[in-house]
């Protein structure tokens, strides 16, 4: 019990042997001297930093002092000789290809269709048009104008009443009569054709009234629609 005592002793005395510093990343007494605790650690203050380590209390961060560089033996002397730089030879200029420019992409033609109800549009049995067809018509003009196309195909059809060969007429005149009256509001002619399939291509049952009326109709469609 008395050697722990004298140990201890010794342990409170040691701030006598502590270092005097200036800076303030440690604590210090009135007497600038560094404060440490029992175990001998001193104590950092607030401002402490690696930059104000001293060896006393941060041996791993405190600078180590410089070792005194060894003579050099003195480097002996060249001789200076003027040399003549060579002459730059002339290059021949290199010839750079001109990149080739990309040609602009194709812009993709488009097919759009519209259907003219026979009924609405032509009185039973006729090839001249009644005013609601040439509404839906004029509307077509309308559009037809803003874009840029490459053909316009005209396809009439009926239904299975009647025959072959009248359907067959009916249809084509019906066709006929939609082609003059864009013809006649604008649109090139040239670009137009008609077809008359009479009653070869149904998209209805004609054992109906409803499916009939589906089957007579006049199909106008556009082929190669760009915008203008």
């Amino acid at each position: 019990m008395r050697i722990l005592q004298v140990i201890a002793l010794a342990v409170l005395a040691s701030p006598a042997f502590a270092q005097s510093v200036a800076n303030d990343g440690y604590a210090r007494d009135a007497s600038t001297v560094v404060v440490k605790n029992p175990f001998g650690l001193c104590w950092r203050s607030g401002q402490w930093s690696e930059g104000k380590a001293i060896a006393e209390c941060d041996p791993e961060f405190a600078p180590k002092p410089a070792k005194a560089e060894a003579a050099r033996p003195a480097a002996p002397m060249i001789e200076a000789r003027v040399v003549e730089a060579p002459r730059p030879q002339p290059v021949a200029p290199v010839a750079v290809a001109a990149a080739p420019i990309p040609e602009p992409a194709p812009v993709r033609a488009r097919l759009q269709a519209i259907t003219l109800g026979a009924d609405a549009s032509f009185d039973i049995g006729k090839a001249d048009l009644k005013s609601d067809g040439q509404a839906k018509l004029g509307q077509l003009v309308a559009k037809l104008k803003d874009v840029n196309f490459d053909a316009i195909t005209v396809i009439g059809h009926t239904d299975n009443v009647g025959t072959d060969a009248a359907n067959q007429k009916l249809s084509l005149r019906r066709a006929n009569a939609v082609k003059q009256y864009l013809a006649t509001h604008g649109i090139d002619a040239a670009k137009i054709k008609t077809n008359g399939r009479g009653k070869t291509s149904p998209v209805a049952d004609n054992k109906t009234a409803q499916g009939r009326a589906r089957n007579r109709r006049v199909e106008v469609v556009i082929t190669g629609t760009r915008s203008s």
